[in-house]
């Protein structure tokens, strides 16, 4: 009687692994047959049962027929999300020989029709880019990024990341711009385009005020495009923005050294030079400006403010002073100062008229040096400008 009962149970068990491979066939012939949904109703059966949910099959077909629905709606990402995420589950649970299978590319007309075979990533992955490319091509930058990105997860692909990038950058999207940016960045592959990912990055860290990863990619730029003067005027900014000024002075200096002696450089170190209080450093240097550039007010300027600040040192040193006659001394000293400051404030007043940073100390000057008329006509321009006149 066991050995009946047994036979029995031997027989129910073999009938219900018939019968959900006969539910796998069935799901391939369907697939086959163009019928997605029905292919779909069946997989997903023999995916929700205990004999046949490991079985590789059931996710290429779940896989494919999904893709193919996709094929037919591009504008639904969801169903290329479940086709990739049925296809690597079918990877997962199989060998690599279907891995292979499935990576295999598809095989197209001259017109770029798919004819046959490669029914799996690669695919998918030329869906994606092709509607991406669509949707980038009508500055639709969001919905491109979604498109590429996904792309470029199915196989990672340089072109792919710099497009999904500069896409997620256009959009507004700044965490994933960096993240895709980044891998553009730090490849080893060839990319004619790869100097707009370093620019982007630079940029947004430097947004961010992460200056540290922002001098991370300008010194990594110009090892990589050694000739692009940008990257080391990047590396500068970023010094002076993140207050490092001894570095980007010796950064300046550098490049001066490498030969690129011209006026705006002159001037960018004059003006470190100044505010790192280095006096005559910065009065060569913005000397150096004007030789290039006799027409530069701001190389003017700070030739003005170097003697303008000494004279007002030496002024407070003077106040100090109790005997008459060393005072006397002293303020002399002090006026000597402002006459010298005062052409180059002169000189820039010229060009920037409306700049309060240039008419503030020229007032200042005029009015120690008894110029009143002029004083009174500098403080009238000002009193107007801070008013919105």
């Amino acid at each position: 009687m066991k050995k009946l009962f047994f036979t029995a149970l031997l027989l129910f068990f073999v009938a219900g692994v018939y019968g959900q491979k006969k539910v796998l066939k069935s799901a391939d012939k369907a697939l086959k047959k163009g019928e997605y949904a029905e292919a779909l109703t069946l997989a997903k059966e023999a995916s929700e049962n205990a004999e046949t949910k490991d079985d590789p099959e059931v996710y290429v077909i779940l896989g494919k027929a999904t893709l193919y629905q996709f094929k037919a709606d591009l504008e639904n990402l969801d169903l290329a999300k479940e086709a990739l995420a049925y296809l690597n589950t079918a990877v997962e649970k199989g060998d690599e020989d279907l891995k292979a299978d499935l990576y295999f590319p598809p095989v197209m007309d001259k017109n770029g029709k798919f004819i046959a075979g490669g029914e799996g990533f690669i695919y998918l992955q030329r869906l994606l880019n092709e509607k991406g490319d669509e949707y980038f091509g009508l500055d639709d930058f969001e919905n491109s990024y979604r498109y590429f990105n996904l792309a470029a997860e199915i196989k990672p692909d340089i072109i792919l990341h710099f497009y999904a990038g500069y896409s997620a950058y256009n959009a507004g999207l700044t965490d994933e711009a960096i993240g895709l940016y980044e891998k553009v960045a730090t490849s080893d592959e060839e990319f004619e385009n790869a100097n707009y990912a370093f620019n982007g990055l630079i940029e947004m860290y430097m947004t961010n005020e992460d200056f540290d990863n922002a001098l991370k990619y300008a010194r990594m730029a110009q090892k990589k495009f050694p000739t692009e003067k940008v990257y080391r005027d990047f590396e500068i900014d970023i010094l002076i923005q993140s207050d490092k000024l001894d570095e980007a002075i010796a950064g300046i200096q550098k490049n001066i050294d490498n030969g690129d002696k011209t006026a705006i450089l002159y001037y960018t170190l004059s003006f470190l030079q100044y505010n790192a209080a280095d006096y005559s450093a910065a009065l060569e240097s913005a000397s150096k400006a004007l030789e290039l550039q006799p027409d530069y007010p701001d190389a003017s300027y700070v030739i003005g403010s170097v003697y303008f600040n000494q004279g007002v040192d030496i002024l407070k040193a003077a106040n100090e002073i109790t005997d008459n006659a060393a005072y006397d001394k002293k303020r002399e000293e002090a006026y000597a100062k402002f006459r010298l400051a005062l052409p180059h404030f002169e000189q820039a007043e010229k060009s920037k008229p409306n700049d309060l940073y240039i008419l503030n100390p020229l007032s200042t000057v005029y009015d120690q040096l008894g110029m009143d008329a002029k004083r009174d006509a500098i403080l009238a321009r000002i009193e107007a400008l801070e008013g919105g006149e």
